[in-house]
């Protein structure tokens, strides 16, 4: 079924960005990198997205479209949980998103989990979604405008361990292994990927999305592929 969905190879870049700038911790994600121009829309990956979204096992509700200025809201839903994790507080985002986080949790998020961390996720902590605003240091609107991207933080096992991106990106030991399986499993799944190595705006988290670019700081790495 992900095969009808999947938009093939994520292509592999290397982020070396250098933007200034203090990051506030609620704030949404900065540079939104460009590499490959894209033809979809924001947001709009999917036909009949929110039946498509019924299969999947979320705790979600339906938001009205909505737009301030050009930033603007469409087919989103509101999020609360996300298979066996719940999210940190709900959080509006595009149904391709939310489809997306979705397909992560269970190929990429828990499996990785079990493997390095011994227990499952149940809690993903994150900073935001929808944020009315430019990408940062460019002329052009943050998918966070689109309710088109999501900051995480933290991911807290059943067992109350949390994994800090900030924390432990850099930790030999099995956190470290944990977050750098999740960034390459996302790239196999998300349009954008950026963290800790992409520039001083991410040094706290992840910033996934399904914008119209494609851009990855790690070589993808698929979990369903032997």
């Amino acid at each position: 079924m992900l095969a009808q969905w999947f938009h093939g190879f994520r292509r592999t870049i290397n982020l070396a960005c250098s933007i200034g700038g203090t990051f506030a911790l609620l704030s949404a994600c900065s540079s939104d990198v460009v590499y490959d121009s894209g033809k979809t829309p924001p947001g709009q990956v999917y036909e009949n997205c929110q039946q498509y979204l019924r299969q999947f096992d979320l705790d979600y509700r339906p938001v009205a479209d909505r737009s301030t200025g050009a930033c603007r809201i469409r087919d989103a839903v509101q999020v609360s949980r996300i298979g066996q994790a719940k999210l940190s507080r709900p959080a509006i985002m595009t149904c391709a998103l939310a489809v997306q986080l979705s397909e992560f949790e269970t190929v990429v998020l828990q499996p990785a989990a079990k493997r390095t961390l011994g227990s499952p996720i149940t809690t993903i902590h994150h900073y935001g979604t929808y944020a009315c605003r430019n990408a940062r240091s460019k002329s052009r609107l943050s998918q966070h405008a689109y309710a088109n991207a999501i900051d995480i933080g933290i991911f807290e096992t059943a067992s109350g361990i949390k994994t800090s991106v900030s924390r432990h990106w850099d930790e030999a030991g099995s956190k470290g292994e944990f977050l750098k399986t999740v960034g390459q499993g996302a790239c196999t799944l998300f349009h954008g990927v950026l963290g800790p190595d992409s520039d001083r705006n991410h040094q706290d988290h992840f910033h996934f999305d399904m914008g119209p670019y494609t851009y990855c700081q790690l070589r993808p790495i698929d979990p369903r592929r032997p």
